[in-house]
C-alpha cells in the first residue's frame, strides 16, 4: 500500500486496526458479525442515498487483504474524492468558513 493508506482502529473501542484511512478520512473497513465472520466495507461514495457495499470474508486478515486491493484498484478516484472533501473542510470549517490557511500563531488567540 502507499504510505499515504494505513490501517488504525476507527474509534477508541476497536481493539483491532478495522479502518483503512487515506489522510485522516475512512475509505474502507472492517466489521465483525455477532457470529464472529468479519464483513468488508467499501467506503467509495458518501451520502444517505449511496448504496452500502459490503462483502463477506473468510478471515480478517482476509478481508484487509481484499480492502487494500479494492484501495489500490481505485486509488485515483478515493484520492480525488478524500481531496475534495478535504478542501471543503478547509473552506468552510477552518476559521469558521473564512477559507484561511490556519497559522500557529492565530490557533490560540479568540476570534
Amino acid at each position: 500500500m502507499p504510505d499515504d493508506f494505513h490501517w488504525k482502529p476507527r474509534c477508541h473501542l476497536d481493539t483491532l486496526p478495522t479502518g483503512l484511512f487515506l489522510h485522516g478520512e475512512i475509505v474502507a473497513s472492517m466489521h465483525q458479525r455477532i457470529d464472529g465472520a468479519w464483513l468488508a466495507r467499501l467506503h467509495a461514495d458518501d451520502g444517505l442515498d449511496t448504496p452500502l457495499v459490503m462483502r463477506r470474508c473468510t478471515s480478517f486478515d482476509a478481508g484487509r487483504k481484499g480492502c487494500e486491493l479494492w484501495a489500490l484498484r481505485h486509488e485515483r478516484a478515493l484520492r480525488r474524492k478524500v481531496a475534495i472533501k478535504l478542501q471543503w473542510i478547509q473552506d468552510n470549517v477552518v476559521l469558521r468558513g473564512r477559507g484561511a490557511q490556519l497559522e500557529p500563531q492565530h490557533a490560540a488567540s479568540p476570534s
